[in-house]
C-alpha cells in the first residue's frame, strides 16, 4: 500500500499562523519605510527645483521664482498665485500674455505628494535674483505620520535639510 504524500491539516494551520504572525510584525516597518520615502522624495524634490532655480535665474540674468504646488492652506497653488505671492518684479503689471510667459519661464512649481502635509507657515515660495541669490530665507516643513522634514533655504541658495517630528 503506497503512503500518501502531502500536509496534514495541523500543519498547514500551523504555517498560515506563523505566517500571520510575520505579516502582522512586518507592516507597521512597511508603512514606516513608506512615509521615510515619501517624506525624502519630497524634500529631495524641492533641493533639486531650488538648485534649477537658482541655476536659472543666474543662467538668464533674471529673477526665478519657486513655489510649492500647495501651501498649509492651499492645496492648488498656481504658478500665477506663486508669481504674486513671492512679488516677481513686474508681475502685477503684465499682460496675460507676457504673465502666461513668464510663468512658463521665470516661475517653478515643485511637485510635493498629496499625502504630505506641508507645515510651513510663512514659507510659499521664494525668489531667486540675478546672480542666483535668494531674497529671503525661507524654511519648508513637511509632516507625515508624525515625521518632520525641514528644507532651510541659505541666502545664496544653499539648502539644509534636517529631520524631526511633527
Amino acid at each position: 500500500m503506497e503512503k500518501n504524500r502531502g500536509f496534514t491539516l495541523i500543519e498547514l494551520m500551523v504555517t498560515i499562523a506563523i505566517l500571520a504572525i510575520i505579516v502582522t510584525l512586518a507592516a507597521p516597518s512597511f508603512g514606516n519605510m513608506m512615509t521615510e520615502q515619501k517624506l525624502n522624495a519630497s524634500t529631495r524634490e524641492l533641493a533639486l527645483a531650488i538648485n534649477q532655480a537658482k541655476s536659472q535665474a543666474a543662467m538668464m540674468k533674471t529673477t526665478v521664482a519657486l513655489c510649492l504646488n500647495k501651501t498649509n492652506t492651499d492645496n492648488d497653488f498656481t504658478k500665477d498665485e506663486c508669481a504674486t505671492a513671492v512679488v516677481l518684479p513686474g508681475y502685477a503689471a503684465m499682460s496675460a500674455a507676457d504673465k502666461i510667459r513668464t510663468q512658463q519661464n521665470r516661475v517653478i512649481s515643485v511637485q510635493i505628494d498629496p499625502q504630505i502635509v506641508v507645515e510651513s507657515t510663512s514659507a510659499v515660495g521664494v525668489l531667486f535674483t540675478e546672480i542666483g541669490s535668494a531674497t529671503t530665507t525661507p524654511t519648508f516643513s513637511f509632516c507625515q505620520s508624525a515625521k518632520q522634514r525641514t528644507v532651510q533655504v541659505e541666502r545664496f541658495g544653499n539648502v539644509t535639510k534636517t529631520s524631526g517630528t511633527c
